[in-house]
Parts: structure tokens; C-alpha cells; sequence
């Protein structure tokens, strides 16, 4: 069946009218085995009866499937529960032919009153009108508040007690103690603390990264700091409104000329990657010393990479990056830092997807170097956005969204591989002081690969292209 229905957060003079009715209270306890994005699964004890709950969808509109269980299997799966288990006594009112259920809680949860109402469709939900018995003992409707979702009450605790403190999380996140910021976020809360929880978790690996490379000299800590700095970068450039300008404006800086030192390092490595390409036009002496040659250079960029993580200069430019995300300013009181992280992410996913598409149409075969920088662009923010907030995304439409934006990257990707591989080839072949005798056959022949290798890698850009477009909906 599909759950629809309210929740109201109540006052505590809610156990007066509870005892004015003198309403027969139900023990429940209950408790998690399985918590996802979309997908939970409850165990529950109602006085003496047991069930076993399994809900998929997004909250106000689940599909619920509740069977009675015996008691061994509810004990058995104790031992595999997620967070906290949950305890409360229930109070069920009947008005007007309405079924009402407080929920008073118990325990850990000591001091959290709801009223909850379901409802068989969607219709009956949108004409609901609160009826006047409840009015005076509301404090405000919770329906849509991702914090008092039972399955977060059992893993995060009540949110009148533990309001977030942005601090405490960036201190948990410096100690591993949270891993996943999925049960962090939710979506009401305020852009500026969710980006700056993000950067924050973002900031702390790089630390890492940096340890390891200092330490040994990984190229995967390499790696893994270049793909930090990469993301950090376009989510201080999307959200750089709700930082203080002058200071977003020297760390956003420094961190493009950090990621500027990977250049030509990465540059390096894709042309000894590419040699085989022109193998067939190189003697042995040639590849030997084009290898030689990329191999000191490559070991001269690593060294100064490394030796540039144990500066005062990358200190400071790292010190600077942590004050931004834990300093006090006025901009995070702008309209744009205060709306919620779900209406925000909508914005700027739609803007991008908008983007890359009217990039895409406005040059025709989407074949140069400039559709490739603007769109791709546009699809890296999607797709950091996507995967950092997940938690803001529906889990079906998440994975759509995946798909498509990988295969738009990895067509546009492949386009700017050729025209990479162009220049490298044809670097070469300008600057060699003897050319060979067949020398324009040689040119002649390389262009018409080069061409049929567009032709085909063009086709499948423009096909993937044209189902991206057919996807709107999935932005808005």
C-alpha cells in the first residue's frame, strides 16, 4: 500500500488533553535494521503483537508494506539494528470519522510529541484542514522535515535537543567520526551549512592526501588531491554568494594555481600514454628518447608538486581555505545562504543542465575545443552536486541522472582526446628537421583517420546528446 500522510509537532500540554480524553495508550518499541536513501526497514512491537515494516519511496509518498511477524524473528533481528531503538506510548483519537495518532516518546526521545494522520490518496491529503480540537497544541507542521522521519529520530536523535551545531560537525568529520554526510544533510537545512559541511569533508581529505604524499610519495595521493582540489573549486565557484568575496577570492585563486601545477604533469603522462599512436611514424632511438625525455620531466614535476605541499606558501593557502569554511560572516545571513540546500540544488542543477544543452546546440557537431571547456563544464557541476547531495535526490532519479551525464562526459571526453592527440602528432611532425619521404602521404593519411575517428565519436556524442535532452524533467 502507499503512505501519504501529515505530521505535526506537538507541545507538551498535548498529556493534558490525553488525560482529559482518558485515551488507552499503546506500548510500541521498534528499531531499524536497514536505512537507505529510499528504503527502510522496521521491526516493531505493539504491546504484544509483533511487525515487520518495509517502506520504499520518498517521504509524503511511501509505499508501505507492514506483515505480522512471531516473536523470535523481531528478537533475531536486534542484533543487526541501525542507530537508536525507538520507544513511545500511542495515542489513537477518532474525529469525525478520522483516525488521529499521538505519539508521545520515551526514552532517549524523552520530551518529542507528534501527531500523526495517514491518509488513502492524495486527494484526501491535499483537503485536509487540521480540525480545531489539535490547533492550540501545534507547534508547526513537520511533514516535510527530513529530521523527524522516524528512521532519522533512530539514527540522529531528537531534533529539539540536538539542533546540528556546524562546529561540532566539522570537529566529527576531522576524527572520522562521520563518514557518511548523508546522515548529516537533510534537506531543509541551509545551503551555506551544507556547502561549507561538504567543502568542509572535502577539506580534510586533502589534508590526508597531502600526508600521504609528504609521506610516501604515492601517486595515488597525488591523484586523490588533484580530484579534491578539482571538486573544491567548482563548488566554492557555484556557491561563491555565500561566502565573504574578498576572501573566497584569494583561496579560489590559490586553488586554481594548485590545480594548474597538475597540468602539465597530466599533460605529460597523457603523451607517454598516446606514444604508441605514433609509434608506427618513430624509429627505436626516437622512442627511446621521447620516453627518456617525458620521464625526467614527469619525475621534475613530481618533485616540485612534493616539495610544494612541505611550503610555508601551501600552509597558508590551506589555512586560508579552513577559515573560510569555519569563520563567522554576513554572508552566510544572504537569502541565498539561508534557503534550504533542496530548493538551492534544484536551481543550480536545472541552470546547469540548461547550460550544457545550450552549449551543445550552439555549436554545431559539438566537435571543437570550446563546446567541449563550456559544456563539460556544466556536467562536472552536475555531476559533483549530484553525487555530494545525493541525499537532496530522489534514488531512481539519481541514477538516471548518473548514467546520462556519464555518457555525455565520456563522449565529450573522447572528442577532446582527439584533438589532443592532433597536437601532439602534429607537433611532432612540424619539428622534425628531416622529414620523411612520404611525408605528405603521411600527413594525408593521418588527417583522414583523424577525421573518420570525429565522424564516429561525433555521432555517438550527438546521440547521447539528444536522449540528455529528452530529460528535462529529471533537473527540474
Amino acid at each position: 500500500m502507499q503512505q501519504i500522510e501529515k505530521k505535526y509537532l506537538l507541545k507538551d500540554t498535548i498529556k493534558t488533553l490525553v488525560d482529559d480524553l482518558e485515551l488507552t495508550a499503546q506500548d510500541i518499541f521498534e528499531f531499524y535494521t536497514v536505512v537507505k536513501v529510499c528504503k527502510e526497514v522496521k521491526f516493531s512491537k505493539i504491546d504484544s503483537n509483533y511487525f515487520k515494516t518495509t517502506k520504499n519511496g520518498a517521504i509524503g509518498s511511501i509505499n508501505k508494506n507492514r506483515i505480522k511477524i512471531k516473536k523470535a524473528p523481531y528478537v533475531k533481528e536486534k542484533k543487526n539494528l541501525v542507530g537508536e531503538k525507538i520507544s513511545k506510548k500511542r495515542y489513537l483519537i477518532i474525529n469525525n470519522g478520522e483516525k488521529y495518532a499521538i505519539d508521545i516518546y520515551q526514552k532517549k526521545l524523552k520530551g518529542l510529541q507528534v501527531l500523526e494522520i495517514e491518509f488513502t490518496s492524495k486527494e484526501d491529503f491535499n483537503k485536509f484542514i487540521l480540525p480545531e480540537i489539535f490547533k492550540i497544541y501545534i507547534t508547526k507542521d513537520i511533514t516535510n522535515d527530513k529530521r523527524y522521519q522516524k528512521r532519522n529520530l533512530a539514527l540522529l536523535g531528537n531534533p529539539k535537543k540536538n539542533l546540528y551545531n556546524i562546529y561540532t560537525i566539522f570537529k566529527d568529520i576531522e576524527h572520522a567520526r562521520i563518514i557518511n554526510l548523508n546522515k548529516i544533510i537533510f534537506k531543509e537545512m541551509n545551503s551555506s551549512d551544507a556547502v561549507r559541511i561538504v567543502l568542509y569533508k572535502l577539506f580534510v581529505e586533502l589534508r590526508i592526501s597531502q600526508d600521504i604524499i609528504v609521506q610516501t610519495k604515492a601517486e595515488e595521493g597525488i591523484k586523490a588531491f588533484e580530484k579534491g582540489v578539482k571538486k573544491s573549486i567548482i563548488l566554492l565557484d557555484t556557491y561563491n554568494n555565500i561566502f565573504d568575496k574578498q576572501i573566497i577570492k584569494h583561496v579560489r585563486a590559490h586553488l586554481k594555481v594548485i590545480n594548474r601545477s597538475f597540468k602539465s604533469y597530466n599533460d605529460l603522462q597523457f603523451i607517454q600514454k598516446e606514444l604508441t599512436t605514433i609509434r608506427p611514424f618513430l624509429d627505436k632511438n626516437e622512442i627511446e628518447n621521447i620516453n627518456k625525455s617525458i620521464e625526467h620531466k614527469l619525475k621534475q614535476h613530481k618533485h616540485n608538486i612534493n616539495r610544494f605541499f612541505t611550503t610555508r606558501e601551501f600552509s597558508i593557502i590551506f589555512k586560508q581555505f579552513e577559515l573560510l569554511l569555519k569563520e563567522n560572516n554576513k554572508s552566510f545571513l544572504s537569502l541565498e545562504a539561508q534557503i534550504s540546500i533542496q530548493r538551492s540544488l534544484e536551481e543550480k542543477m536545472f541552470k546547469n543542465y540548461t547550460k550544457a544543452i545550450e552549449t551543445c546546440d550552439k555549436y554545431e557537431g559539438c566537435e571543437n575545443i570550446e563546446t567541449y571547456k563550456s559544456a563539460n563544464k556544466s556536467l562536472k557541476i552536475l555531476k559533483i552536486l549530484q553525487k555530494e547531495f545525493q541525499i537532496i535526490i530522489d534514488k531512481d532519479n539519481y541514477k538516471a541522472i548518473d548514467t546520462l551525464i556519464n555518457k555525455v562526459s565520456k563522449n565529450l571526453k573522447a572528442l577532446k582526446n582527439i584533438n589532443k592527440r592532433k597536437m601532439i602528432i602534429d607537433t611532432y611532425l612540424e619539428n622534425l628537421e628531416v622529414k620523411p619521404v612520404n611525408y605528405m602521404q603521411l600527413l594525408k593519411k593521418i588527417n583522414k583517420e583523424r577525421k573518420n575517428d570525429t565522424a564516429k565519436q561525433s555521432e555517438k556524442l550527438q546521440k547521447s546528446i539528444t536522449l540528455f535532452k529528452t530529460k528535462k524533467d529529471l533537473f527540474k
